[in-house]
């Protein structure tokens, strides 16, 4: 079953490595080199990323205490973050 909570403090790392992920292996084809680059460094403040997700607040997916995932909605109704992770199953 996928869980669906608020962000919490804690789980800036885990949503940091699913975004890195996404951007950098999964969706690379899909960005030019500079993009990717610009989207998900390898190096950088993980600060700024820490304040961005408590501005986002987004809703973190969940399986088996697992974060598999997490989006956002804006008050304008904007969806700016939706990324998770490829290789899970969702138990019928």
């Amino acid at each position: 079953m996928v869980l669906i909570r608020h962000y919490t403090e804690n789980d800036a790392e885990a949503l940091w490595h699913i975004f890195l992920n996404t951007i950098r292996i999964i969706n690379a084809r899909d960005y030019s080199q500079s993009q990717v680059e610009a989207w998900a460094p390898e190096s950088f403040d993980f600060s700024v990323w820490q304040t961005k997700m408590k501005t986002i607040n987004p809703f973190v997916a969940e399986i088996d205490g697992v974060i598999v995932g997490y989006t956002d909605l804006q008050s304008s109704g904007l969806i700016d973050h939706f990324f998770s992770i490829m290789n899970f199953k969702v138990k019928a």
